[in-house]
């Protein structure tokens, strides 16, 4: 299942964003949802805050496995050192949920293009 959504980058961006992802409450479990919410929200923020203005870009994928895969885009350029620093150094908020909570993540170089994914815990 994919979801793609722009938005501005205005203060209302990031609860547009929480009600974009409502779309993919079917194909996750609760606690991966949540997870995937307060991340988007985060990452949403940045770029409001932080980011060049113009259009925001999310980009969420739940493949077979329920591996969740999602990008964030500001357009902002030269911010690969800058986030990973703050994120080892302690960062915001935003980047230390984003550190904690997803499986893995990155930044796209040369860019504050943000991707992340997510893994649905699995019943052993």
């Amino acid at each position: 299942m994919d979801l793609a959504f722009d938005l501005p980058a205005e203060p209302a961006a990031p609860t547009q964003a929480r009600i974009a992802l409502l779309a993919l409450t079917p194909a996750l479990v609760p606690r991966v949802f949540e997870d995937l919410r307060l991340i988007i929200t985060e990452l949403v923020t940045n770029s409001v805050r932080y980011g060049p203005g113009g259009t925001i870009r999310v980009e969420i994928t739940v493949d077979d496995e329920k591996t969740v895969r999602g990008e964030v885009r500001d357009g902002g350029e030269d911010g690969t050192v800058e986030i990973r620093e703050a994120a080892e150094d302690g960062g915001g908020l935003g980047l230390r949920i984003l550190d904690s909570m997803s499986h893995r993540w990155g930044v796209y170089e040369g860019s504050t293009h943000v991707w992340f994914e997510l893994r649905t815990p699995t019943a052993d």
